[in-house]
């Protein structure tokens, strides 16, 4: 049986004009003639029976019906690329990894430890996807994630990296300044900044220190720990968030943490993997590199969090 769908090389040929925008340039890239080019695109129409280019002036556009169909194919054509060169360098432990995770963990901790891992094993390339949605699972194309929660995700292997101790962070830039903020049952006072993902922090933070967990339900609600971050330093109002990620600013004076001990919540961040990508090499040197940096940052902050 006839497989429904054209030949790569056809649709290498119309990617390459799609995004070049010319026959010309599109066959420089691919290292062939504007006429074969032109022959490989001929084809694919043929094949699907509708028109993907026009004229305009003396050049060419894609029609509705091309831009259409390009928008569906290049993902996967970037993503066949990109399987290919993970195949070819994968070598004993060298090789790529393609991982998500979320984006204030990436920025502040991840991001900043990668030198060093680089220095250590240069054989391994990290690919970075965008970050996945709470209750999405691990797409095909991941091999790992950093996620944000409580560890429990179906399908995927899990390890907890570093992130369950919370402390309050806030600025002199806060109304009323330090001087009101002595005793944590001030606190409710004051603007509570909070993650729409970390619905039991606050409550948890007022239970340990003996507050009325109602005094603490009201605030502005964020979606990453970063803009918390932000906004606490803009005055805005009194942040609870994972330690891990303003050690920079507590230790430079942007901000400090008010009255009350840290408080250790029932989540935190998680290396998450593929079970089929367990034994990939080259994520296993990443892994172990990785644990062994979160217990690190642990120890540095004097977490009794344990994984």
């Amino acid at each position: 049986m006839k497989h429904q769908c054209p030949s790569l090389k056809e649709l290498l040929a119309f990617d390459a004009v799609a995004r070049q925008g010319s026959l010309t340039q599109a066959a420089n890239v691919l290292c062939l003639s504007v006429s074969a080019v032109s022959k490989q695109i001929a084809a694919l129409e043929s094949f699907l029976g509708v028109a993907l280019l026009c004229k305009d002036g003396r050049g060419i556009q894609l029609t509705t019906q091309g831009r259409v169909y390009w928008q569906k194919i290049a993902g996967s054509l970037r993503a066949i690329e990109t399987a290919t060169y993970e195949t070819r360098a994968s070598h004993g432990d060298a090789g790529m990894i393609t991982l998500a995770s979320v984006p204030t963990f990436l920025t502040r901790w991840l991001i900043p430890r990668l030198p060093e891992f680089r220095r250590r094993h240069p054989q391994v390339t990290l690919s970075f996807s965008r970050h996945l949605a709470p209750a999405e699972d691990m797409p095909a194309q991941v091999d790992a994630a950093i996620r944000y929660g409580s560890g429990n995700w179906q399908g995927v292997v899990t390890e907890y990296i570093a992130g369950r101790e919370f402390v309050l962070i806030a600025s002199d830039g806060l109304a009323g300044g330090r001087k009101g903020l002595r005793r944590p049952e001030a606190l409710p006072d004051r603007t509570l900044l909070h993650h729409e993902e970390a619905a039991n922090a606050w409550p948890q933070w007022a239970a340990r220190h003996g507050v009325a967990q109602a005094r603490v339900a009201a605030g502005p609600r964020f979606a990453q720990y970063s803009a918390i971050i932000q906004a606490a330093r803009s005055g805005l109002g009194i942040g609870l968030v994972p330690r891990i990620l303003v050690e920079d600013e507590l230790a430079g004076g942007d901000l400090y943490s008010p009255c009350g001990a840290p408080v250790v919540v029932d989540q935190g961040h998680y290396l998450c993997v593929r079970p089929d990508r367990l034994d990939l090499p080259a994520f296993g040197v990443f892994r172990e590199w990785l644990l062994e940096q979160g217990a690190l940052s642990r120890e540095a902050t004097g977490s009794s969090a344990r994984a």
